[in-house]
């Protein structure tokens, strides 16, 4: 196929429009309509919908939008691969940080960068991690921060650290901090916000929950960290969160506005990328930049309830993670 061909089609799908595509691609309206018939007539195929609303891809159109974003974001990441190859490495790069994890790892790794790899132009991408990771498969991110829990196909992982599992409850619940680490079946008890069913930290909770023969059903699901610690600053209802979303409160000797107790489940943090797509040299080095910054991190001991994936003793990892 034609990259030109690729490149308008991408463009109409974005848009939605093939008026507004003629515009951005500055060509005439007519020669893009035609140059998207001869793709049609090439894959004899039906790709386009035009209404009076707009035009939108028909499923086979999705499929090669999909393949087409990929397609021309190799294309352009061996572009750049080639013109830095004998010099200081610049261009773009991509990753996808999860909400709890973006505190944990955004703000050092944005500032590495600036001074480590000046001429990169970092895109970081916070969302669910189960988006991300489609967008990883797509093309779309180079790579994304994600959570271990069952094979992907199509992505290859490469573990950063594992992570304990706590259990925030609010001051005046009764319930009290404690030494040890305390089961994940006797969450069931409490009054939960957790959040939605496909996420990570949810997963690993019914994982556990399963093994001890239990099964909870939270008050509300609630995909926002502000909100859950909302509702259990004020006394509304218990949560379950990650290490890295923790990570001001568990380091606050002060904070008597929520009860922290860690349970006996964990989870590995891990780096996604695609099987398919080989990450370009820009990419690589910011990979690399990041894992060097986990690693200081982990060596001087900076983050409280957070581990090398080695150091993570069997009896906290007793379900497999995500999210």
């Amino acid at each position: 196929m034609d990259l030109r061909q690729l490149k308008y089609f991408v463009k109409i799908v974005e848009q939605r429009s093939m008026s507004r595509a003629s515009v951005e691609l500055h060509i005439a309206q007519s020669a893009l309509s035609l140059q998207i018939s001869s793709l049609e007539t090439r894959l004899r195929q039906k790709l386009l919908v035009r209404s009076s609303t707009g035009v939108s891809p028909t499923v086979a159109g999705l499929t090669l939008y999909k393949h087409a974003v990929a397609i021309l974001r190799q294309v352009e990441r061996a572009a750049h691969d080639v013109e830095r190859s004998a010099a200081e490495v610049s261009g773009p790069a991509s990753l996808g940080l999860p909400v709890a994890v973006q505190d944990l790892l955004a703000i050092d790794l944005l500032v590495a960068a600036r001074t480590r790899l000046p001429q990169v132009r970092l895109h970081l991408a916070e969302g669910m991690s189960y988006l991300l990771k489609e967008m990883v498969l797509q093309g779309r991110l180079d790579m994304t921060v994600t959570y271990q829990f069952e094979p992907s196909p199509g992505i290859v992982e490469h573990p950063l650290f594992n992570e304990m599992i706590y259990l925030l409850s609010p001051p005046n619940s009764g319930v009290k901090p404690r030494e040890g680490a305390m089961s994940i079946a006797e969450v069931a008890q409490y009054p939960l916000f957790l959040t939605s069913s496909q996420t990570g930290i949810r997963r690993i909770v019914q994982a556990g929950l399963a093994a001890h023969g239990v099964t909870v059903v939270p008050l509300a699901e609630v995909d926002s960290l502000r909100t859950l610690f909302d509702a259990v600053e004020t006394g509304n209802a218990h949560t379950i969160l990650p290490a890295s979303a923790l990570q001001k409160h568990l380091k606050s000797q002060a904070n008597h506005s929520l009860v922290i107790n860690s349970l006996d489940i964990s989870r590995n943090v891990v780096l996604c990328t695609s099987e398919h797509l080989p990450l370009g040299a820009t990419a690589t080095a910011v990979y690399e930049l990041l894992d060097n910054l986990i690693h200081e991190a982990l060596g001087d001991g900076r983050w409280v309830g957070i581990r090398p994936v080695s150091d993570a003793p069997s009896t906290l990892t007793k379900s497999p993670s995500a999210h």
